[in-house]
């Protein structure tokens, strides 16, 4: 995920899906809506919520570095105002929980990664996309993927990078290890899983490129990576965009509930934000502007990656 130009092509290894499921952090709402009959009863809309309670929502972020439950804190909040409900974090060690959690009803609205949405959907949640997130003012939603060498590494292209240790994020990565094994696998270099290394967090992973020790070379997000390249810790070998990280919500929400996000978060900015009275933190400040409207055929080109790689397990259903 990403709190941004080359085809994706080929991809490689694969993931079990582990369940780890439970929720935590309550972020209370201000004013919990009900509709009435008759202005005394009221009246539930059709529709579920993951946590069996019609004034909770259970909202989840993938953990790809530390804290990520802090920095989307003011998202939580922001849910909480639009909806008038209570909002939950849904704990998870791995995206792996994240995934079973979707698929099993256990989270309402989530702000995942291009891959986690395709896995997930594969993995039978019924979800769809709200919109994908931005960066900057006036950019389409997208991120990159940058190919990493240590100073020390004679790598100067992907070709380079055969025979030698690579270090990825973690399997289920979209920037982090599918979309930088469809550019190897477009360069013809194939990294078997004996070479493989995994930082598990995109700062982890660049850190480890940059120490050298387990691997000179590598990939991370941009938001990771340009720091170090900037301060020459690290090299840029090359980069590649990725889609959009997601925030998805259930199809099986009532309708109202799922209305009102849309119309909350799609095309929303910093401004959507402060303007309900939510205070941005400084990795809100720093790497998100907003969301843009997306729906499922923006992430068709993970499909197409997948679908290019029948063997691969963490792409199959």
């Amino acid at each position: 995920m990403r709190f941004g130009m080359k085809a994706l092509a080929g991809a490689a290894a694969g993931v079990a899906l582990v369940a780890s499921l439970a929720g935590c952090a309550s972020t209370p709402a201000a004013t919990t809506p009900a509709e009435t009959d008759g202005g005394t009863a009221p009246v539930a809309a059709e529709g579920t919520y993951a946590s069996g309670d019609e004034g909770t929502l259970i909202f989840a972020t993938l953990p790809d570095h530390e804290g990520a439950d802090q920095d989307a804190q003011p998202i939580a909040d922001w849910i909480a105002a639009i909806t008038g409900k209570q909002v939950e974090f849904f704990e998870a060690t791995d995206y792996s929980a994240v995934i079973q959690g979707l698929a099993a009803d256990k989270i309402d609205i989530a702000q995942i990664s291009g891959f986690t949405y395709y896995q997930s959907k594969n993995a039978g949640a019924d979800i769809s996309p709200i919109g994908a997130q931005i960066t900057k003012d006036g950019a389409e939603p997208g991120y990159f993927s940058v190919a990493l060498a240590n100073p020390a590494s004679s790598a100067k292209s992907l070709e380079d990078f055969a025979g030698q240790k690579v270090c990825f994020v973690n399997p289920e990565s979209t920037s982090g290890f599918l979309v930088p094994n469809s550019q190897l696998l477009a360069a013809g270099v194939t990294i078997p899983e004996a070479d493989q290394v995994f930082g598990e967090k995109h700062p982890a992973t660049a850190a480890l490129v940059a120490e050298g020790a387990q691997c000179q070379v590598g990939f991370a997000q941009d938001i990771d990576a340009d720091p170090l390249i900037a301060s020459g810790a690290l090299v840029e070998i090359d980069r590649f965009q990725v889609p959009a990280a997601p925030i998805v919500l259930q199809n099986g929400l009532p309708q109202d509930v799922k209305d009102q996000l849309i119309a909350a978060i799609a095309d929303s900015t910093q401004a959507s934000l402060t303007d309900a009275g939510i205070e941005l933190n400084d990795f809100l400040k720093e790497s998100w502007f907003g969301f843009g409207a997306v729906d499922d055929a923006y992430y068709d080109t993970i499909t197409a990656v997948c679908e290019q790689l029948p063997d691969v397990e963490a792409c199959q259903a």
